[in-house]
């Protein structure tokens, strides 16, 4: 039997981390290779129940110690783990897991990670030296490898793949039906979902939070149901209730948490994503459902633009504007079989690269 130790932002409730480490784990399954799976998670117990394998707190030293020796691979897997703009601290979290996995012998994949922003020299220096220790890279995104080439990483065979979420079958039709029902959602009307959060780095400070009000609630007038849909549960939540505070029409929010496949299937009774959170574009664009990004963070904007769709704007450098947000969604509901078509043709060759993630991944474990 093979140990595989998966790290990253798991326990947390954001459905994109735990649909990263699903699909990783749905993805070793499929291997037909005797291995025994352990993560470590923010909530280990969540963890063990929601997956069926073993998990350890990520915060206990000693425990996470004992779990990077025990285990022969260890995979640096999914997300954006390395960069410095929500702190330096997360950084040297992930890397000194790294570091501890080769000092220890084991093997090392970082599995489909998007790299940065890293704003600090010696940040960046330090990730050169620890990652030209690792045995594979594989990148979510294309500029991500151009980061780490600037970074001095060389040495590692490395490969740009796609977000492993690409992977997931999303619960059945019927589950997303019931879901709708159960929470009080009208299906009468197209439904848009909204999948915002807040950040605090926007240009133009707190403006875009009135101005996704102002939007929603022009969709809302324009014969839609707006449905909030919180991709990190507790934190989304409360963000978007302060967006419908601002509203004047009546919108809706799914007030449960569910498992991502549930997500992915609720997304795909939408007519449109408005989305800031990434995994809302993919698990939009696995269900063919045209999307509108409100950029953030690079790896929205790589994957708008990878996917063909509109953005709304980029709070990072651009003041968002709610009459934008209806004029563009008006030209998707105006020219929608074209954007369907345009979405599908573009998905398709993501998920075949986010199937390479795992062909690395299972010959890596072969050798260990």
């Amino acid at each position: 039997m093979t140990n595989v130790l998966i790290t990253g932002y798991h326990g947390y409730g954001n459905y994109g981390d735990e649909a990263t480490l699903l699909a990783i784990k749905e993805g070793i399954e499929k291997m037909n290779l005797d291995v025994k799976i352990t993560a470590l998670s923010y909530n280990p117990e969540f963890t063990k129940t929601e997956y069926g394998i073993d998990a350890v707190q990520r915060f206990n030293v000693f425990k996470v110690f004992w779990a990077v020796f025990k285990n022969k691979v260890v995979i640096s897997g999914g997300g954006t783990l390395l960069q410095d703009i929500s702190s330096t601290r997360s950084l040297f979290y992930y890397l000194a897991i790294i570091k501890l996995s080769k000092l220890l012998g084991k093997r090392v994949m970082v599995y489909a990670n998007g790299i940065g922003p890293v704003n600090k020299d010696f940040n960046r220096r330090l990730i050169g030296r620890i990652l030209n220790k690792v045995d594979i890279i594989t990148l979510r995104e294309e500029p991500s490898l151009n980061d780490l080439v600037s970074m001095g990483v060389t040495k590692p065979p490395t490969y740009v793949t796609a977000d492993p979420a690409f992977n997931l079958v999303s619960a059945p039709e019927k589950r997303a039906e019931g879901i709708l029902s159960c929470e009080g959602i009208p299906t009468d009307k197209p439904i848009v979902g909204v999948a915002v959060r807040e950040w605090k780095k926007a240009k133009y400070g707190e403006d875009y939070i009135r101005e996704i009000a102002i939007a929603c609630d022009g969709l809302i007038r324009g014969g839609n149901t707006v449905l909030f849909i919180p991709m990190q549960y507790k934190a989304d939540s409360e963000f978007s209730h302060r967006v419908m505070e601002l509203m004047e029409e009546e919108s809706y929010i799914l007030k449960q948490a569910y498992k991502p496949k549930e997500i992915m299937a609720v997304i795909g009774q939408l007519k449109l994503t408005i989305g800031m959170r990434l995994h809302s574009l993919i698990f939009s664009s696995v269900k063919n459902v045209p999307m509108l990004g409100i950029i953030y963070d690079p790896k929205v904007e790589y994957y708008l633009e990878v996917l063909g769709m509109d953005c709304a704007t980029d709070i990072r450098e651009d003041r968002l504007l709610g009459a934008d947000i209806v004029r563009l969604a008006d030209n998707i509901f105006d020219n929608y079989d074209n954007y369907k078509e345009l979405l599908q043709s573009r998905t398709a060759p993501l998920l075949a690269k986010a199937k390479k993630n795992d062909k690395f991944l299972k010959e890596l474990i072969k050798k260990a």
